[in-house]
């Protein structure tokens, strides 16, 4: 279903939704019941009955009794002739309420960003397109919907390569793979590794670990040898590090910890990509007795609103969304206006928070 975000309340969410339907006329006269709806959109029947009482306001749906609800067509003609010229799409491999607190940061701030210049931002969610063979299910996308451009948040290689051979207007939002020729903007993932290693050496450490997630993006593969090289620069060959890979669930992270700190000398310093996977890794050493900072330091990769009320505050790299939506427009207003862009990948450096989970040995 796509998703049409103009305000923040889930209630004008679901109405956006809906609306984005009846006006790409996925349904003929007749919208599903808000049973079908609300399960479809994973939200609560009251929060869909809300959202319809929006969408009736604005004459779009008329209920009928004994039959359900029917689109007034009237109605969506005049809106439909209202709509902005220029609309952006962008891809997500679930609805917005269940991705991480940054990434619904960012696109809500680029919703706001658009909405300003007249443009519309639709969000096109399902993780069909992020199978390794998403061709099929792009194509009806694509032909379905037409946009200026369009936007893909935590992408994958078959996604990126196939806009890339479709030659599709399309931005990365986050780091491209090795040989794709797409614009993109995302964190400098490889000098924020390399820092990071060299921030744990420089406190005294020399068992190291970076705890990276299994399913190798773009990102994290430039993490891995941002970290290698912060390792080999700065320890002059004095340390020992290695990498460990998780995938994304607490069960996961617990295990390795537990792998790891069985171990006769085990590691002194980590650095942990997903700040989720911080909180689990922390778990896991508290019950195994360890300490933060005094027995382990610990840096996490990436930042979420919640790490600041973790006792001790992590020590972690956070980027500002403001600085990421700056480089996107800069990137997308050329398209927007007819023009091209440059394919030169867009870095943005974070702020390192020196936080208390990490002390010199």
């Amino acid at each position: 279903m796509t998703l049409t975000l103009k305000r923040s309340s889930l209630v004008a969410q679901v109405a956006d939704a809906i609306r984005s339907e009846i006006l790409a006329n996925a349904w003929q006269e007749w919208i599903p019941s808000e049973r079908d709806l609300s399960a479809t959109l994973h939200v609560s029947r009251n929060t869909c009955r809300n959202a319809m009482q929006i969408l009736r306001r604005e004459l779009l749906i008329e209920p009928v009794v004994g039959r359900g609800i029917r689109i007034n067509r009237k109605a969506i003609r005049k809106l439909s002739a209202a709509r902005p010229l220029h609309s952006v799409g962008l891809i997500i491999p679930e609805v917005m309420s269940r991705l991480r607190p940054q990434h619904a940061l960012l696109i809500d701030e680029l919703r706001d960003e658009l909405f300003d210049l007249g443009v519309r931002l639709e969000l096109h969610n399902s993780p069909v397109y992020y199978h390794a063979n998403p061709g099929h299910a792009l194509e009806k996308l694509v032909e379905k919907n037409r946009h200026d451009c369009w936007l893909l948040l935590l992408s994958r290689e078959p996604l990126q390569r196939w806009f890339v051979d479709r030659g599709i207007p399309c931005i990365v939002s986050g780091s491209v793979y090795a040989g794709i020729p797409l614009p993109c903007v995302d964190q400098d993932y490889r000098a924020t590794c390399r820092h990071a290693a060299g921030k744990l050496i420089a406190l005294g450490h020399r068992r190291l670990v970076f705890f990276n997630r299994r399913s190798r993006a773009a990102g994290d593969l430039e993490s891995e040898a941002g970290f290698i090289e912060g390792v080999h620069s700065f320890s002059q060959g004095k340390a020992r590090a290695r990498t460990v890979y998780h995938n994304d669930t607490r069960e996961n992270v617990v295990q390795l910890v537990q792998q790891l700190y069985s171990a006769s000398a085990p590691p002194t310093g980590l650095l942990v990509a997903n700040s989720y996977c911080y909180l689990s890794v922390v778990s896991a050493l508290a019950r195994l007795g360890y300490r933060i900072p005094n027995d382990v330091s610990i840096i996490s990769r990436d930042d979420d609103s919640f790490l600041a009320y973790v006792d001790p505050e992590p020590t972690r790299y956070a980027l500002n969304p403001g600085s990421l939506i700056r480089k996107f427009m800069f990137l997308l207003r050329p398209i927007l206006e007819g023009g091209t862009v440059k394919l030169d990948p867009v870095r943005v450096l974070p702020r390192f928070v020196d936080g208390a989970s990490c002390r010199a040995i």
